[in-house]
């Protein structure tokens, strides 16, 4: 197991991901949750590659009915148990007090990029022309640790974040954003995108900037 495929993993159980722990009736399982519609491609195929690597378990994936979410999901003490040890706490990422220790140096990029890829949002405000003239990298959590550490780790790499306190559907939350075409560049050089839907936005920006230089 690479400890960067564990970070990412991590990252990604921190954006998408939920540890259910009940001992007196046995039941130990870990759940991850996407848009069906979004997220098929990186639940279905990408995601489970890594997590067996990281684990080697297979989740089992299903999409709810009557729902657009895709959830992958394993029950298993062992992984578990793994996963507490690290620092991840049980329920969702809004009981998450610390930023697992073993984050640092280099494993950072790859906890943010697992944390993008099921968390973060990629858009591009228009010109006056309905043209894309300006990517967009947004963060929203309930969870000020978390929101912190992005923060904090982003700057480290020379990437100029906004941080805000924001409500929304009548939480508190905190807001992280990123403007502009060389702070995209600087994002897909140090972090990256490992899931299909940013991809392919980042694709499609780039190529449409071409064709407007032309």
């Amino acid at each position: 197991m690479k400890l960067e495929e564990l970070a990412y993993e991590t990252g990604v159980h921190l954006g998408d991901g939920c540890l259910f722990v009940d001992k007196p009736h046995r039941t130990y399982k870990i759940e991850f949750s996407g848009d069906s519609r979004n997220d098929k491609e990186f639940y279905s195929r990408i995601f489970p590659e890594i997590f067996k690597r990281v684990h080697g378990r297979n989740l089992k994936i299903y999409k709810r009915k009557n729902e657009n979410t895709i959830i992958a999901i394993l029950n298993s003490k062992e992984v578990a148990e793994r996963k507490i040890s690290l620092g991840l706490p049980c329920g969702n990422k809004l009981k998450l007090e610390n930023v697992p220790t073993f984050i640092k140096g280099s494993l950072v990029s790859h906890l943010i990029r697992g944390l993008a890829d099921s968390d973060f949002s990629v858009s591009f405000k228009k010109n006056r022309k309905g043209i894309n003239c300006e990517p967009r990298i947004e963060f929203f959590t309930n969870n000020k640790v978390l929101a912190t550490f992005v923060f904090e780790n982003l700057k480290k790499m020379n990437f100029n974040p906004a941080f805000e306190k924001t409500f929304r559907r009548g939480f508190k939350e905190f807001r992280i954003r990123i403007y502009g075409k060389k702070m995209l560049n600087n994002w897909m050089e140090k972090i990256g995108f490992q899931n299909p839907k940013h991809l392919a936005k980042v694709y499609l920006f780039k190529n449409m900037a071409l064709l407007n230089q032309d």
